[in-house]
């Protein structure tokens, strides 16, 4: 009963922070979108993709061995130990940055900023390192409050800021130094609040032991950054920083709100099921009903995008960013498909699979992943690049779940009869705005609004006929202080 309490606390709590922080960030970022150009965009895209490896690296997969590890197992040299491991790395990375990475990038792309940028960009990387325990250690006892606090603080200022450096016509150096300020706020308030000082201590046992695990968690980000960015390398390197900028905006709208959902279940279900590791069945039975409350706030807000994608592009961006249309469209689909197994990988590391996690990673990089945008890109731009994206999450849909229903016991099908009701809905309310926008001759902003206002209240009467029970404890959990079992569907 207690876990099941710090489980809805938590996802009250870590729902509030993303969508506080998140929802700041994004409106942020629509901001900056109107005040910048599409190559801006394009040059942050180029640059964070080399520093995004090398956050990866750094980071070791200690972060998740520190988690996972079951308390009475875990000392104070275990901490002393993860953080001094990850800060010389983090260092050593930043040094390599600087010498290797950034002269790289910049000539492969032939953008003569990039040596200047990356370097700025990097900086963040250095100031995660010394609060990534403070927030292990908040994780770990499931305190999430703190946590919502400061990462909407955090994204608050950091946005207010950058958008007076973007009005100043400082272009692409506010997107920069956004983040910048995003981690540093970050740091100072983590550490305030734990007010956790590392000790000059560091043992190889405990080293090794965390890196056992850590190095398969490794392994898995190293593949899981190539499939998340290989997109990007080739349109920044094939089409250009004005085409990546495109499909960069078509990436924020739609994944910004897939990434942070499963963003939320992960970090407080990683704790939750390494807690009760031992019993298959309840992991099985939480992974089932997530799947469903995933795909149930996730299939509205890119039906939005599918059917009226166009709109909401010409009335929020202007006819300078009509390359994202059709992106847009299609990752908007590639993400709905996401969100169905959106939590396979964490339920493989949490019940200690993360090599399985690892291998299931790799091949669908290797054999799935890459060749399929490859090809897109290379012979369609960026429609192609997504249309690849999109069948790489069919197949990873299909190849996670076989492991997921060997390792738990949940099929394929169990699965999809949570989902189905959802998606049926979504797909007649689509047409149905789509119909309207072919027979209405009303202006782009008109149309945003009044297809908008059909899904909102056609998905409603949906909800209130048939999922009224997952809405009531969807609005349970955001309650946060109702001690109730957790999504009893």
């Amino acid at each position: 009963m207690e876990l099941n309490h710090k489980i809805v606390s938590g996802i009250g709590w870590t729902s509030l922070a993303t969508a506080g922080s998140q929802g700041i960030r994004l409106v942020f970022k629509l901001i900056l979108a109107k005040l910048l150009l599409p190559e801006h965009y394009g040059i942050i895209g180029m640059a964070s993709v080399f520093i995004s490896f090398v956050e990866v690296v750094s980071e070791l997969g200690l972060t998740s061995a520190l988690i996972q590890k079951k308390r009475e197992h875990i000392t104070t040299e275990y901490y002393n130990t993860a953080f001094w491991a990850n800060l010389i790395i983090t260092l050593i990375g930043y040094v390599a940055i600087i010498v290797i990475a950034a002269p790289f990038a910049s000539w492969f792309y032939k953008e003569a900023i990039l040596k200047e940028i990356i370097p700025i960009l990097a900086i963040s990387i250095v100031l995660d390192a010394f609060y990534v325990i403070p927030r292990i250690k908040l994780s770990r006892k499931m305190y999430f409050k703190p946590q919502a606090i400061i990462q909407i603080s955090a994204a608050l200022v950091a946005g207010i800021t950058a958008v007076i450096l973007a009005y100043a016509g400082f272009g692409v150096w506010a997107l920069a130094f956004n983040g910048i300020l995003t981690s540093l706020i970050s740091g100072i308030l983590y550490c305030a609040n734990v007010r956790w000082v590392p000790a000059w201590q560091f043992s190889k046992a405990a080293f090794h032991d965390l890196f056992g695990f850590g190095s398969k968690v490794l392994v898995e980000r190293i593949f899981s950054f190539f499939t998340l960015n290989i997109d990007y390398i080739l349109i920044g390197k094939l089409i250009g920083e004005s085409a990546l900028g495109a499909y960069t905006l078509a990436f924020i709208l739609t994944n910004t709100f897939m990434k942070q959902i499963v963003k939320v279940l992960n970090k407080v279900l990683y704790p939750a099921y390494s807690a009760m590791q031992d019993d298959i069945k309840k992991i099985g039975h939480y992974y089932l009903r997530l799947a469903r409350l995933n795909n149930l706030l996730m299939a509205p807000i890119m039906l939005l995008f599918i059917v009226l994608g166009n709109k909401v592009i010409y009335v929020g961006f202007g006819p300078e960013w009509e390359q994202t249309i059709v992106p847009l469209r299609i990752l908007a689909l590639a993400v709905i498909i996401s969100s169905i197994g959106g939590s396979a990988s964490i339920v493989m590391r949490s019940v200690g699979r993360p090599d399985l996690s690892m291998k299931v990673n790799m091949y669908c990089t290797t054999f799935s992943t890459v060749p399929l945008v490859v090809a897109g890109a290379i012979y369609f731009g960026i429609q192609g690049a997504a249309f690849g994206i999109l069948t790489d999450r069919f197949v990873r849909l299909f190849v996670y779940q076989y492991h997921i229903h060997k390792l738990v016991g949940v099929s394929m099908m169990e699965l999809s009869k949570q989902v189905s009701a959802t998606l049926l809905t979504c797909t007649v309310i689509g047409i149905i705005v789509y119909s309207l926008d072919n027979v209405l001759h009303i202006s782009d902003m008109a149309m945003l609004l009044t297809g908008g206002a059909t899904i909102v209240v056609l998905y409603s009467i949906y909800l209130y006929l048939f999922e009224r029970a997952t809405v009531s404890r969807l609005l349970d959990v955001m309650k946060i202080r109702q001690r109730i079992p957790l999504l009893r569907l």
